[in-house]
């Protein structure tokens, strides 16, 4: 059963409902957009499970862990706070929630 978050209308023409799985699919989108960043794959294991991103909302703040691979060329300072810039971007763009948190974890580099 899919939960959704529920965007204030302003209209009062009804209401719009986003899933959760759409946040950490636009995290995923702004992420990969960055040069020199990919996000990390999913790691299963017999009890292992692992999320490369994860999104958690509370009272219409969102926040965001992102596990990525970073590129041996690139400055991991400054990919890792383009990749907060992008993602913070997105989120606010598309759902109109205002991302409290992002963390960056870097996972390995390729």
């Amino acid at each position: 059963m899919a939960e959704y978050v529920y965007i204030q209308n302003y209209t009062r023409n009804g209401q719009m409902g986003i899933s959760h799985v759409v946040f950490d699919q636009i995290a995923a989108i702004a992420t990969n957009s960055v040069l020199g960043a990919t996000v990390a794959r999913s790691k299963k294991g017999l009890f292992l499970l692992h999320k490369p991103i994860a999104c958690q909302i509370r009272n219409g703040l969102v926040d965001v862990k992102i596990s990525v691979i970073i590129e041996k060329s690139a400055n991991v300072q400054e990919v890792c706070l383009k990749i907060q810039e992008e993602v913070a971007s997105a989120l606010t763009m598309m759902t109109e929630l205002i991302p409290f948190k992002i963390i960056v974890e870097v996972d390995g580099i390729k």
